[in-house]
């Protein structure tokens, strides 16, 4: 996520400059001199001419030696035909043999559609504009002669020079539209980070900044979150965690004879890999959507590897959005955030489902699970919470969470400091799950498997894809299964925990501590007083998960416990509740 700082000299930014731009920003779409299909690259265009219409314009070109000015008249007399014919668009193998009429006609040396930015990208394709007076073709004048060469020179002159003011002004708008939208980004930044600065002083600075989540987000939170992906960290970070990226990869590489032939939707695509493993599959078509401007750097992802006949990218809500299709047959997706639902984002892969999945359709993954265990760490309590106390010989109790909410935190736990069982408190079904359903409060039993202090409550989450929506994952009592196959010390974690059982038709993955740490890492809720545990004891309890009032994809969160002896009786100690917030 692009950090925004604050400093004397006004604003900045990790680049420490607000004009680092993109020229993929500046481009406007091309059409196709045939069909209503657009593209961002002339090559690419005459690629898909040559191939969908059989018109080889380059080809044609060169053979003929069309200069400048000539392949703007062929491109305008072209679209000239479509606009006066409407079956034009149905035309295969347009040809031209250099006799024709219009090569040397001014008028069509006027844009045929108003902005055509194909006329502006010929140059692109390394076209001679610089050809001797003594080449250039020479038309007949009206009395029957020859018009001389310096005639005809001043003309294309002419032309030229129109063509070039038309140009400027297209790139003028250009400049104004998108100058206009950098002020009002600016403007917007200054408004939600630093007008709150400034009114209160540093008193305020530390509540806005350390505690954005208590209303930074009301003006624009959609936009704000939206912006957050659209630089190049945050996907390097994703990319690079393998346990994510290469479960979706060996799902689907894995499973090439449900993804042959298949429309797929690729929901919040950020970079498009997820699409394009699906074209490398066999996908007949794959749509990729989202409404971060890290999808103009995706459709250069897709053109790069010459899949851009197959993934079709479109900028927007999907909730918004009307689609090239009216139905997909699968749906890909990696929406997931801290502790599953943080973020928010598997609404939107909902709202897709109900939108666009064909009946008997298949989401990837197809299902995911939440689980809470309990562990013992003492160097995570030292470095995070009693750190406070003795800060190079200054206490700082202020620091610590001391009010009702604590916030809870998001870091890698080792495997050896998980104390107890763990319980499974949400199965969530991606075929049948509504928005509503996604707030949950479930009861849970821990069991301590070794004599311990309880620090904590330990959440992750685990997914599922299968190849039938029919089937989301395995059974609860499956799911409900330790991770380890045994109860000894030295036990190994299950293949089954871990997602890696070859004779298994279900892939999957695990965020859990038993597993390869990823970018999730793990939420840890830690506990205002640690509880004595000996091995055996149980912790009974209920959790509580919903989306914040403040920012829905924010989560509020509720623990109610109390701590159940082996050797007594079945008495329970006094219940506590905590409450968290994850922001």
């Amino acid at each position: 996520m692009s950090v925004l700082s604050y400093s004397e000299s006004g604003f900045d930014t990790q680049d420490d400059r607000w004009d680092d731009w993109e020229d993929e920003e500046m481009n406007t779409p091309m059409k196709c001199l045939f069909c209503t299909q657009t593209f961002q690259s002339p090559i690419v265009l005459f690629r898909h001419a040559k191939q969908a219409h059989e018109f080889d314009f380059s080809k044609t070109r060169a053979a003929l030696g069309l200069d400048f000015y000539q392949s703007m008249r062929v491109v305008n007399y072209i679209r000239t035909m479509g606009l006066s014919d409407p079956n034009f668009a149905q035309v295969s193998g347009f040809t031209i043999d250099g006799t024709e009429a219009f090569l040397n006609d001014d008028s069509y040396l006027k844009p045929a559609i108003p902005d055509d930015n194909l006329l502006y990208a010929l140059d692109e394709l390394d076209l001679d504009d610089s050809a001797s007076v003594g080449s250039l073709p020479r038309s007949l004048k009206a009395d029957g002669g020859l018009e001389s060469p310096e005639s005809l020179r001043e003309r294309e002159l002419t032309a030229r020079i129109r063509a070039l003011e038309h140009q400027l002004g297209l790139r003028e708008r250009e400049v104004k539209y998108v100058s206009g939208q950098f002020d009002e980004y600016r403007q917007m930044v200054k408004r939600q980070f630093y007008d709150s600065i400034d009114d209160s002083g540093v008193g305020k600075e530390a509540t806005d900044i350390g505690e954005k989540g208590s209303g930074s987000e009301e003006a624009d939170g959609s936009n704000y979150y939206f912006n957050s992906y659209a630089g190049n960290d945050i996907h390097m970070q994703m990319l690079q965690d393998k346990v994510r990226t290469e479960g979706y990869r060996d799902f689907i590489y894995d499973n090439k004879d449900i993804f042959k032939g298949k429309v797929v939707l690729d929901v919040g695509c950020g970079t498009g890999i997820l699409s394009m493993f699906a074209a490398r599959a066999g996908a007949a078509r794959v749509i990729a959507v989202d409404n971060s401007d890290i999808i103009h750097k995706a459709r250069a992802n897709v053109i790069e590897n010459k899949l851009e006949d197959v993934i079709t990218l479109v900028k927007g809500k999907i909730e918004d959005l009307e689609l090239p299709v009216d139905k997909v047959d699968i749906i890909i997706s990696e929406w997931m955030g801290y502790f599953l639902l943080f973020e928010a984002m598997l609404d939107s892969v909902l709202v897709a489902r109900d939108r666009f999945l064909a009946p008997g359709g298949l989401l990837a993954p197809s299902a995911s699970y939440i689980y809470l265990t309990a562990i013992s760490d003492e160097e995570y309590i030292n470095d995070q919470i009693n750190y406070w106390d003795n800060v190079y010989g200054f206490k700082m109790s202020a620091m610590k969470s001391t009010g009702p909410v604590i916030e809870a935190d998001v870091d890698v736990v080792p495997a050896k400091a998980v104390a107890a069982s763990r319980a499974l408190i949400a199965e969530i079904d991606h075929g049948t799950a509504t928005p509503a359903a996604l707030d949950f409060s479930s009861s849970f039993t821990l069991v301590a498997t070794r004599d311990s202090t309880i620090h904590a409550f330990l959440g992750y989450f685990d997914v599922a894809f299968a190849r039938s929506q029919a089937v989301p994952g395995p059974s609860q009592a499956v799911l409900s299964l330790p991770v380890c196959d045994s109860d000894s010390s030295d036990a190994q974690v299950s293949a089954r925990a871990l997602w890696k059982q070859p004779e298994s038709s279900m892939n999957g993955f695990t965020t859990g501590p038993h597993g390869t740490a990823t970018h999730w890492k793990q939420t840890i809720f830690v506990l205002r007083e640690p509880i004595q545990a000996k091995q055996g004891d149980e912790v009974r309890g209920r959790f509580t998960c919903r989306k914040s009032t403040t920012n829905p994809r924010e989560l509020d969160l509720d623990i109610s416990y109390c701590h159940v002896a082996k050797d007594g009786d079945g008495q329970a100690a006094d219940s506590k509740q905590l409450s968290y917030q994850l922001r």
